[in-house]
């Protein structure tokens, strides 16, 4: 047995609209069915009208509450907002869904395919290359920049291994002449 609302034509106002689809929500969460076009449309319909009457801002809670409609879950209400929006579109798929969400859905989904695909951005090479862990210098460095950077590394290696910095420069004078000796032997084999 279904139970019709109608509003009487004299009190044909918003709230008197929101009230009986209030009433018809109730209805279908209890049966747990989803109506499209008895209940989302008009739905929709009315949640457009009150968009405008907001001048197309956000409509506020006292409204929705007076109109009857605050208690519909606000995603209900979207989608009941687009479906209204977009009847002349949607209303050939309608006989194939139960749901309203699952309707747009396919609908969004037909949308994007029909859409021309853009091109996709490509990353064109930079023309000047990138200098990161290279510089200016000349490859082959004088001898005596070549000390130069020594003691610099030698000054680093102390702060870091926290020695001294005598204690730093031995070593270094050490190796660099465990370094001339294996370069003089080297000489003598060739």
């Amino acid at each position: 047995m279904t139970t019709k609302i109608e509003t009487k034509a004299n009190l044909n106002t918003l709230e008197t609209e929101g009230h009986a689809l209030g009433i018809k929500w109730k209805a279908i969460v209890k049966r747990d069915r989803k109506q499209i076009t008895d209940f989302d449309l008009p739905l929709g319909k009315l949640m457009l009208a009150l968009e405008a009457e907001a001048s197309g801002g956000q409509i506020k809670k006292e409204r929705l509450i007076a109109c009857g409609i605050y208690g519909i879950d606000r995603r209900r209400r979207n989608d009941a907002k687009h479906l209204a929006a977009n009847w002349d579109e949607l209303s050939p798929m309608v006989k194939r869904f139960t749901s309203t969400t699952a309707l747009l859905a396919d609908w969004n989904k037909s949308k994007k395919a029909d859409a021309p695909s853009k091109p996709k951005a490509t990353i064109e090479p930079k023309e000047k290359p990138s200098n990161v862990g290279q510089s200016d210098e000349k490859p082959f460095a004088s001898p005596s920049d070549i000390a130069l950077n020594l003691i610099l590394q030698f000054e680093v290696l102390a702060e870091q291994s926290k020695c001294s910095k005598e204690h730093a420069f031995k070593m270094t004078m050490f190796a660099i002449k465990a370094v001339a000796k294996n370069l003089d032997e080297t000489k003598v084999a060739a």
